[in-house]
């Protein structure tokens, strides 16, 4: 009986997977050309009932966790990757494989939970895990391809060549994206005018761009 029981779930795991090759690259696509539509839909799903939610697309939360996961693979297979400096905080944390997808995600899983904290304090909600997830797993979907762009970009920087300018260049078309859906998620969630939505959405990408520097220095030199 228990046999069977890790036969299904092995079964559903696997069917699972496959269908993320499909469904990964079908979400991100709708997500860079329509990230509003896709906020939308956020919205509905997360008020529907039962188990059929994001039946046509990855939710949030995992989508950002795979783009994170492919960023890795595509890294690994770049470039040899170098152990972090022995003694320090950062060689003692990210001397897996896991615990480094675990830094990354939560790395750029920054910028969706200081988006959804912002929006709580904007519309005087309290802080709860219940108010928090809406806005957070909205964030998640603008923050998804953003991570998987900045990712690849760093490790075609790190490459050389004429695979640094490449890198330089994605990343800064990825910022571009990331900064552009942010103002239009702050006007349209807050009802913002446009220049009080930019400085708001500019702050919001600062604030993760400042966080994850801040880290990386502590991380590197503990």
């Amino acid at each position: 009986m228990d046999f069977l029981k890790i036969l299904k779930s092995f079964e559903d795991f696997v069917y699972e997977a496959l269908i993320w090759l499909v469904l990964l690259p079908k979400t991100l696509w709708r997500i860079v050309r329509r990230p509003r539509q896709m906020v939308t839909y956020v919205q509905a799903e997360q008020d529907r009932e039962g188990d059929d939610r994001y039946g046509d697309a990855i939710s949030p939360p995992l989508l950002l966790i795979l783009c994170v996961l492919v960023a890795h693979v595509l890294d690994l297979a770049l470039r040899k990757q170098a152990a972090p400096a022995m003694g320090t905080l950062a060689g003692a944390l990210l001397k897996s494989e896991e615990n480094l997808l675990l830094y990354r995600t939560m790395a750029f899983g920054i910028w969706s939970l200081a988006g959804a904290v912002w929006y709580l304090r904007h519309s005087r909600q309290p802080i709860h895990r219940l108010n928090l997830r809406n806005p957070f797993y909205e964030q998640c979907y603008l923050v998804a391809p953003f991570a998987l762009a900045v990712s690849i970009s760093t490790s075609l920087a790190l490459v050389g060549g004429v695979l640094s300018a490449v890198g330089v260049g994605l990343f800064l078309l990825a910022l571009l994206w990331f900064c552009i859906a942010e103002w239009h998620w702050v006007r349209e969630r807050a009802a913002l005018g446009k220049v009080h939505a930019a400085v708001v959405a500019g702050g919001l990408v600062l604030v993760g761009l400042l966080a994850n520097t801040g880290l990386g220095y502590v991380l590197r030199h503990l």
